[in-house]
């Protein structure tokens, strides 16, 4: 299984373990790395979970993630200030370009992480927006758009000088090697980590093409374990599988078997974390973010029921 489900790994730059630099609000607190999952809007859960770990004192040394997690993670390894962050994200959410191109083109498509997994994508071809495009392109939306969003809730400055050592974990398309981005532009290591295929174009970074990390690890635990030995806590905010699916056509059992591969591989990687928060966000899709602020409660409530866990480690 494993030699299945890992390709050989990639790295960019040293990882700095040293303790954040915000001053923790208990004297003595466990030592840990956060590691934050990719789905989409059920992602905003990470919000709610830092909300939590921050008012009890509980900063993680190390934050990784990939996909949302990365986003997440990293504006709160910039800044750990999640209220700030929860009203940057809101504030994206509701603007008109965010609401015209994620909202609107996407918000009735399937999730690109269950059964259909691509669905986004053939949704926007079949009503014919950015046919041309998706013949001739790598991605509909190109990496200058996703960089437009991103800056408005990240700083453009390096890794390396986040106030929480930090990690973004993507994928490079030809190689499939996991890549673990840990210094350079946070902007673009974060925009790599988010890039869906098919839908965002791959960032060049260093001659690497990166895409979302979702295709070696939704949950990058294993890349969080090869930098640091802290005990790991995952925030798991994937889908499970559903046997009540319908698989109708070939184009279906296709993509339900490559899900059936990112579920085992998922719960393979969560097998080495020391403990695994699972916030009850399956019920939303993708691009469910107009649910921001029922999504982000999930996030608190389980969080707060995994305090005593944390705090043991």
């Amino acid at each position: 299984m494993k030699a299945v489900g890992h390709a050989p790994r990639a790295s960019f730059g040293k990882a700095r373990l040293s303790p954040p630099a915000k001053k923790q609000s208990r004297s003595t607190h466990p030592h840990f790395t956060l590691v934050l999952g990719g789905g989409g809007a059920r992602g905003l859960a990470h919000i709610g979970v830092l909300n939590v770990l921050e008012r009890e004192g509980l900063l993680p040394q190390l934050i990784v993630g990939t996909s949302m997690g990365a986003i997440v993670g990293g504006m709160y390894a910039q800044h750990p200030d999640a209220r700030a962050l929860e009203s940057k994200i809101r504030a994206l959410i509701g603007s008109t370009a965010f609401r015209r191109i994620v909202l609107d083109a996407f918000a009735h498509d399937g999730a690109p992480d269950g059964l259909r997994t691509f669905s986004a994508l053939y949704g926007r071809v079949k009503r014919g927006y950015g046919f041309i495009k998706s013949v001739w392109s790598p991605g509909i939306v190109e990496v200058p758009v996703l960089m437009s969003f991103l800056s408005r809730l990240l700083d453009d400055r390096p890794i390396e000088k986040t106030a929480i050592p930090f990690a973004a974990v993507s994928c490079e398309i030809l190689t499939g090697e996991e890549v673990i981005c840990r210094k350079g532009s946070m902007l673009k290591a974060v925009a790599a980590s988010s890039a869906i295929p098919g839908i965002v174009s791959p960032v060049n970074i260093e001659g690497r093409f990166l895409v979302d990390g979702a295709p070696t690890s939704m949950v990058p635990v294993d890349a969080a374990r090869r930098l640091s030995a802290l005990p790991t806590v995952a925030v798991s905010v994937t889908r499970p599988l559903r046997a009540d699916k319908r698989v109708l056509n070939a184009v279906d059992v296709v993509l339900r078997a490559g899900a059936i591969a990112r579920a085992q591989l998922t719960e393979y990687n969560l097998r080495d974390a020391r403990y695994v928060l699972r916030p009850r966000v399956e019920a939303y899709g993708w691009a469910d973010f107009h649910s921001v602020g029922a999504i982000i409660s999930e996030g608190e409530r389980t969080a707060w029921e995994a305090l005593r866990a944390i705090r043991a480690l």
